[in-house]
């Protein structure tokens, strides 16, 4: 029997969990401690869920921002559903814009991850598969203050058995950066205690405040990162030199990869090439799960992303993947009006956020 559920139960967001890690088109971005993690600033969050005989076939997680009298339904990443089962996709819209329209949400959002390209085909859903002509939803994000997933940063494995096999593909001196810290005074380790993972997270802090962009603050999100570590979600490496915390990345495994999530080096002179580290830590260990890729992740600026791509990182951005509806066409317009002016101010805007509950 085929049924849809609307849930929050511990019981349903475990099997969720299992659902998209074991899932090769899911994101850490609908994982349900990620979700969570959204409410250090006022967002509420649900799960939508297709069932068969109680079986888990496909559905989503909802971010749910509420501002003033403003209400979003977002789907950061999805909605998603079992190999076989894609003629369920329209039907799960349908689901989503009633949902939304219930909650008396104004607009809904949903990012579907759409690719015709081959390197990454089992973690998508081939546009000739997917088809939403015929639904409500129009192409296109227009709600800005959530991450919503557009492609991936991609290192594709396929080709080679090892890490040292992928090694070899490299550049010379990207092999020699990454062997360099190696012969330093240097230690990598996966850190699990909050003590540790505070002194990883400042170098975030650290590298947000130094390029002028803002991330969550750490006690905003210890519990999620600490929750995603212990259930064996996800793995954060701290590299000391000298007893020193200089580098840090946070990495998520969902769908049959890893993500880069966050990773940031205190620069220092002389440079011992501490990123070549840390990225090269997460790809060994991408090989060690038997992933057939590892996502370096979208983004950065031009000095990141040519950091990324000497690793053999390559862009695919899904194709057509944003969706939304518009509920009440009054409050978006006043919505507009108010984010016209409220833009500059991103940042500020989603500490606000969490004021107006």
């Amino acid at each position: 029997m085929i049924k849809f559920i609307f849930t929050k139960e511990k019981v349903w967001l475990e099997k969720w969990d299992v659902f998209v890690a074991n899932n090769p088109k899911g994101s850490h971005l609908i994982l349900s401690d990620w979700l969570n993690s959204y409410k250090s600033y006022g967002f509420d969050y649900e799960l939508g869920l297709f069932l068969e005989n109680d079986k888990i076939i496909g559905g989503y997680g909802a971010l749910i921002p509420k501002f003033l009298f403003f209400k979003f339904y977002i789907i950061p990443h999805g909605p998603i559903v079992n190999k076989g089962h894609e003629y369920y996709l329209a039907e799960i819209l349908e689901q989503i814009g009633t949902r939304a329209k219930l909650l008396d949400c104004c607009y809904a959002q949903v990012s579907l991850p759409i690719s015709s390209n081959c390197k990454i085909k089992d973690f998508v859903f081939d546009p000739s598969v997917v088809k939403f002509f015929e639904n409500k939803f129009k192409t296109g994000k227009l709600f800005n203050y959530v991450y919503c997933s557009y492609g991936l940063n991609w290192m594709d494995f396929s080709e080679h058995s090892n890490p040292d096999s992928y090694l070899k593909s490299l550049t010379s001196k990207v092999r020699q950066y990454v062997r360099l810290p190696y012969k330093k005074n240097t230690e990598i380790l996966n850190v699990t205690n909050e003590v540790e993972l505070k002194k990883g997270y400042n170098i975030f802090e650290f590298n947000a405040k130094e390029n002028g962009y803002e991330i969550r603050a750490f006690k905003d999100v210890k519990n999620s990162i600490l929750r995603l570590i212990n259930s064996n979600q996800a793995y954060f490496l701290n590299i000391y030199v000298d007893g020193e915390v200089k580098a840090s990345g946070f990495y998520i495994m969902t769908g049959g990869y890893t993500t880069n999530v966050m990773a940031g080096v205190i620069k220092e002179k002389p440079d011992l090439k501490l990123g070549y580290m840390l990225q090269w830590e997460a790809v060994k260990k991408a090989f060690e799960n038997g992933h057939k890729g590892y996502n370096i992740s979208v983004g950065g600026s031009k000095g990141v992303q040519d950091f990324k791509t000497k690793f053999g990182a390559e862009t695919i951005f899904f194709e057509d993947s944003h969706y939304h509806i518009i509920l009440k066409p009054l409050h978006y317009k006043i919505f507009k009006i108010f984010n016209t002016y409220l833009k500059p101010y991103k940042a500020q805007v989603s500490k606000l956020l969490a004021r107006f509950k």
